[in-house]
């Protein structure tokens, strides 16, 4: 039972590695980082709309008559941080942003003119920021020191808000994946326990991969700095998740549309010489309507959407929680 335990973790965590990747590939077409930052940046600033403080998953980036917000992106400071052309940063660092809001705030930089645009205590610059220069006492340095200390408290909000997005869009991609490949948890249950041989080569495998992933996370490199990937990154990314869903597949796991009693005709009947249909791995009509009859079966049931749903749920967690798993259930083997 442990070892089959195993066996299931494994196909979880290639499956989870299939979902970030596909996950990792629509962040990146759709800049959320970049785009939940500045929501972040609005809300600070009092340019984030009362209704959207509570947005959807996928609703959230359409903000008008931001233009504080707007100017301060428009900084060469913070322009620059994305090469021309793309998407708004998906990282800016405390002292990049205050020094960028103090000059595109006053104009000139001066304290003076700083403190005249946060005079009116009523606008929502003026509560946030009026406060904070007050207590600064007339030093700049200060009160950039106490932006950047409530910058980081909104980044840590956006975070936030970033992860539960990003859990959600997992859990559709998860689930679409689970139905597309037909990734049925309740299924590969019982699959591996009629099969022993399989599920002592799943661990084998398992053992090699744990250390690899150990290595690689290792050399991992989490700077958000370096989180903004160009194009042609994207595509080799796109091949590669490609190529691991090939091999996922390929691998002899339970997983996967069986269509049981049918066969392709170039299979079932021994044509002529010169026959069309030699070797063509063409189905009849009749053939197709059994696939078909099939498909629908499978689909009707509720067992397998719950085997489906239990699928898409391990997606969610990430190929590292299954991973640390294994290593654990392989620690508890050894003893």
């Amino acid at each position: 039972m442990l070892e089959i335990i195993i066996a299931i973790f494994l196909i979880y965590a290639l499956f989870a590695g299939l979902v970030s990747g596909i996950n990792e590939l629509v962040i990146q077409w759709f800049s959320l980082r970049g785009k939940v930052l500045f929501e972040g940046i609005a809300m600070m600033l009092g340019e984030l709309p009362k209704k959207t403080h509570k947005p959807g998953i996928l609703k959230p980036f359409f903000i008008k008559n931001a233009k504080v917000s707007e100017d301060l992106y428009n900084h060469p400071l913070i322009d620059s941080l994305s090469p021309a052309g793309c998407s708004r940063p998906s990282y800016i660092s405390p002292q990049i942003f205050s020094a960028a809001l103090v000059q595109v705030l006053s104009k000139d930089g001066s304290l003076t003119a700083l403190r005249q645009r946060l005079d009116d205590r009523n606008a929502p610059l003026g509560k946030l920021l009026g406060p904070m220069l007050d207590e600064a006492s007339g030093d700049l340095e200060k009160f950039k020191v106490e932006v950047e200390a409530h910058f980081n408290a909104v980044t840590d909000r956006v975070n936030g808000w970033f992860k539960r997005r990003t859990q959600f869009v997992m859990f559709f991609i998860g689930l679409l994946l689970a139905i597309l490949l037909n990734v049925d948890s309740i299924y590969i249950v019982q699959q591996l326990e009629k099969n022993p041989a399989q599920v002592q080569e799943l661990v084998k495998i398992a053992g090699d991969v744990k250390e690899k992933v150990a290595v690689a996370e290792a050399s991992k490199s989490n700077d958000p700095t370096k989180q903004n990937k160009a194009f042609e990154e994207i595509v080799n990314n796109q091949d590669q998740l490609m190529e691991e869903m090939n091999k996922f597949m390929s691998m002899g796991l339970p997983v996967g549309w069986y269509l049981p009693n049918i066969k392709p005709v170039s299979e079932q009947h021994t044509p002529k010489a010169g026959s069309l249909k030699e070797d063509s791995g063409q189905l009849s009509k009749k053939e197709y309507e059994l696939m078909l009859v099939h498909i629908g079966h499978q689909l009707s049931s509720p067992m397998k959407w719950l085997g489906w749903f239990i699928t898409a749920l391990a997606g969610t967690l990430g190929a590292p929680f299954w991973f640390d798993a294994i290593s654990k259930l392989f620690a508890i083997r050894g003893v």
